[in-house]
């Protein structure tokens, strides 16, 4: 029985027979798999508050006939706030539809890290807000654009003809280049020459434009941010 420990995010949880769970986790080296946790459901198992989507932790795996199945888990962060604030609960599940339509299983270890990572930073960045839930929602889509080679150098131009300003230039060079850890961070972005939040509508228009430009796929989580 092959075994393997790896560390990853649930997007989605789902009962599976009478105690189990049915897990799918974006992992750093395996991609998106199917997890199958047995007995998790069960009042004193172990993992029963571990199996929740959005946790992000060390997953201990033994691969079965064809199956991965979870033998126990080490919690980082279960990111359990954010499900309570009902407006940033809705950007966190869009969060967890992006990692799932944008991973898949077996893809390289390298594109699986960096995926995962910019996942728990903005998870991370809506529970401290600093930034406005919609700029990291942007900042967020315009990085992923960036990870999969679909993106522009410079803004992909604002609705209705308008002008792009150098705020919004500013901005978008900040997503593209900024090291991750600095992607989020109020401070890094006003040093940049931002004036939040003057350039966020500016910003956030010219991001919706090229993202859904390029991703002609559509996200559940949208219906409801539309009208947040």
């Amino acid at each position: 029985m092959e075994e393997l420990t790896v560390k990853g995010i649930i997007l989605a949880s789902a009962p599976q027979g009478e105690y189990g769970r049915r897990l799918t986790i974006l992992t750093d080296r395996l991609g998106k798999v199917t997890v199958f946790a047995s007995g998790a459901a069960k009042a004193g198992s172990h993992i029963i508050g571990s199996t929740r989507p959005l946790t992000a932790a060390e997953f201990d795996l033994a691969k079965g006939r064809g199956a991965w199945n979870l033998h126990s888990v080490r919690v980082i962060d279960a990111f359990g706030e954010l499900p309570m604030d009902i407006d940033v609960s809705f950007y966190a599940s869009y969060v967890l539809e992006l990692g799932e339509y944008f991973s898949e299983a077996g893809m390289p270890e390298e594109d699986a890290k960096a995926l995962l990572n910019l996942m728990f930073v903005s998870l991370s960045a809506f529970r401290d807000k600093q930034l406005s839930p919609l700029l990291i929602r942007r900042l967020l889509e315009l990085r992923i654009l960036k990870l999969q080679g679909e993106y522009t150098t410079e803004p992909a131009g604002i609705k209705d003809g308008a002008p792009v300003s150098e705020g919004v230039r500013a901005l978008w060079r900040h997503a593209l280049t900024a090291p991750l850890s600095g992607l989020f961070d109020r401070k890094r972005i006003e040093t940049a020459g931002e004036a939040l939040p003057e350039v966020t509508q500016g910003f956030s228009d010219s991001v919706e434009q090229l993202f859904f430009r390029q991703i002609p796929h559509r996200f559940r989580s949208t219906d409801i941010l539309r009208d947040i």
